[in-house]
């Protein structure tokens, strides 16, 4: 990774932003804490993120993602009200043993998430076959018959310039000539 057009090792990276986390947040009380994985070896090495919600800044790296570690980080800044994290049951647990005071919510990223892919199997074919449809069969019949419609003018049009091009070629002008 380069910064400034300086390379800069992984290592320095995370050094750097747990000494500005220490100073940050060293006279601060935390009330909303963000909670989540994040890797450091590609599908090998997970660490835990902590991030201080209202200000927006990371707050600790954890060197793990076990249920003791976030659970005792926790129990340690016994001021926080809020978890925010993800469905996964690991944090949901180092939440109820290490802030049983603070309320556990999901994370924006991942209700965008849930919603995308409820959204994704509604408009599926495996979605629709449930009878749940979005759409009233008329508007589906609607769009079906306006894209029909789209396509048969796209292609009248294509053909009336092929049209076009194959009269002149028969008067004789080629490609290049002006017309």
């Amino acid at each position: 990774m380069q910064r400034l057009g300086m390379p800069v090792n992984d290592d320095t990276i995370l050094r750097q932003l747990k000494r500005d986390a220490e100073v940050a947040h060293r006279n601060s009380e935390l009330r909303v804490v963000g909670i989540d994985d994040w890797s450091w070896r590609r599908a090998t090495n997970y660490g835990t993120i902590m991030v201080d919600l209202e200000r927006r800044s990371v707050v600790d790296i954890l060197d793990d993602r076990s249920v003791e570690s976030a659970a005792k980080w926790l129990r340690d800044r016994p001021s926080i009200e809020i978890v925010s994290r993800d469905r996964c049951g690991l944090y949901a647990q180092a939440a109820r043993e290490g802030a049983p005071q603070a309320q556990q919510v999901a994370d924006r990223f991942h209700l965008v998430q849930n919603l995308r892919s409820a959204i994704e199997e509604q408009m599926s074919l495996s979605g629709r076959a449930t009878g749940r449809a979005i759409l009233p069969e008329d508007a589906i019949v609607d769009a079906a018959t306006h894209r029909r419609r789209a396509r048969l003018a796209h292609r009248q049009s294509r053909q009336e310039i092929f049209d076009m091009l194959h009269a002149l070629r028969q008067q004789g002008l080629s490609i290049g000539a002006e017309i």
